[in-house]
């Protein structure tokens, strides 16, 4: 796997099946790194001491049973379509900056962190525990993330332990914080507010990381639209999209969040009852394969509320630490029979990386441009797959440049994602 950065939380490599892991195992099986049998395992605070902002630790509680919920209830088409379930542990009592490090896993910043294991640092991980943090009024953040970072971070989270058992990568921890400091009741240039619907939105994001779900890139021109002031789009945003846009819109799970995690855990209705499309994207010369290109497939009757997609060579094993592994292959999964697909391709935003990435890339592939594949693609029924449209293959020819490169060093250990949500510059 990549080098594991964290940046926004601890995260480790996994294994993945299909669209939209956070981690792959691409040391051995180029497969996504799952919880195992679909189970989330968290251990949340207790105490009347463990507030998030405004609310009571029972409301804290309950906020976040009903966010990881809302992820178990996956359909697609009124079909239940995701098999994954949470898991609540024992309770860690009242946890603040003072006690921090016997709960979470992180390298303070500016400071060089020995390493037990690589790629995990010094801390509480592989305690079996996996803590969500409600951070009551922002310390927690600014300790781990660095000091006023509780000013811009709304929470953030993903798996921090992976193991291997019987060859297969899974996750076995995770962790979270959330930052009560933007729902206290007081709204101020040195504590920052957002409406509660808005917070829960971004938590909601951060739970998807913890599940293993990555970023995606779907319906940019919609997020671009609302950041400039033209709101009509928000519903298209997909709750995984890097950037925190309007966290009431993104609270509700778009067609590609739904397709994500289905294609992860998936239910027995998922691969039966829908169709997928393989193909590979490649450079110019259309033999050499290439990594990073978003590949999309949208209802050609209403692109912007079903589309859903896939980067190719996500699913990769080697090292590939300036994305130049000879690996384009994608798998878009969730369609619907009897439904008329476009297929396109574009380049990831260059304005996502580091915490904001998506995978297998960062910086993201650049030096082409976006295009659409002729005809359309569908099926007839569930479980087929589609190979090629009315006019063409599923093979995407980029006009990217053929080059060569020099061999890459070995990379280290695992990859990861990690995000934290912060709240944008309105129009």
């Amino acid at each position: 796997m990549r080098a594991l950065v964290f940046i926004l939380i601890l995260v480790l490599p996994l294994p993945l099946r299909a669209a939209g892991p956070i981690l792959v195992d691409t040391e051995v099986t180029g497969l996504p790194v799952l919880w195992k049998d679909g189970v989330v395992h968290v251990n949340l605070e207790s105490g009347a001491d463990a507030t998030l902002g405004t609310l009571s630790n029972a409301e804290a509680v309950a906020l976040v049973r009903e966010l990881f919920d809302d992820w178990t209830v996956t359909a697609i088409g009124g079909v239940a379509t995701a098999d994954v379930n949470f898991a609540e542990g024992e309770t860690l009592g009242s946890v603040d900056a003072s006690n921090l490090n016997d709960y979470f896993t992180y390298c303070p910043p500016g400071k060089a962190c020995p390493t037990e294991d690589p790629p995990f640092v010094s801390g509480s991980a592989r305690t079996g525990q996996s803590p969500i943090l409600f951070d009551d009024d922002g310390s927690i953040t600014d300790a781990i993330q660095g000091k006023g970072a509780s000013l811009s971070i709304l929470g953030f989270a993903g798996p921090r332990v992976v193991e291997r058992e019987d060859g297969i990568l899974t996750i076995t921890e995770g962790q979270a914080v959330l930052n009560g400091k933007f729902i206290n009741g007081t709204d101020a240039a040195a504590d920052p507010e957002v409406p509660v619907e808005d917070f829960k939105g971004a938590i909601f994001h951060e739970i998807g990381h913890m599940i293993g779900l990555d970023h995606t890139q779907v319906n940019l021109g919609s997020a671009v639209k609302y950041l400039k002031g033209d709101q009509s789009e928000s519903e298209a945003i997909p709750t995984m999209f890097p950037l925190f846009i309007d966290g009431a819109a993104q609270l509700t799970p778009h067609f590609d969040d739904r397709v994500a995690i289905s294609s992860l855990y998936p239910a027995t209705a998922f691969d039966a009852g829908f169709c997928r499309i393989d193909g590979t994207a490649f450079r110019a010369d259309g033999t050499t394969e290439l990594q990073g290109v978003n590949v999309i497939a949208a209802n050609e009757a209403d692109p912007l509320s079903e589309s859903t997609s896939f980067v190719s060579g996500s699913l990769y094993t080697g090292t590939s630490p300036d994305c130049d592994a000879a690996a384009g292959g994608f798998v878009i999964a969730g369609l619907r029979p009897d439904v008329s697909y476009t297929l396109k391709f574009e380049p990831i935003s260059q304005a996502f990386t580091g915490g904001s990435s998506i995978e297998p890339c960062d910086p993201p592939q650049k030096d082409f441009e976006a295009a659409a594949l002729p005809g359309v693609f569908r099926c007839a029924a569930g479980g087929e797959t589609i190979t090629v449209g009315s006019e063409s293959t599923t093979d995407v020819v980029t006009t990217k440049a053929v080059a060569v490169s020099p061999p890459s060093p070995p990379a280290s250990s695992g990859d990861g994602g990690g995000c934290a949500l912060v709240p944008p510059s309105r129009p």
